[in-house]
């Protein structure tokens, strides 16, 4: 391999940045999830104010 020409590391670096590219295009993103409040009864956990268990 030329090590010393300076086209090999500008074709080495295109290429990393191509099969970068790539590789995100392939793999799955992330995806945020969307937050739910937990309720129970209608009314929020942690501030229900009906303590008797049952809901009016």
């Amino acid at each position: 391999m030329p090590v010393d020409d300076w086209q090999f590391w500008v074709v080495t670096a295109i290429g990393l940045v191509a099969a970068v590219w790539l590789i995100r295009l392939v793999l799955p993103k992330k995806k945020k999830g969307t937050r739910a409040s937990l309720t129970v009864g209608g009314e929020p956990v942690g501030k229900a104010t009906n303590t008797s268990g049952r809901s009016s």
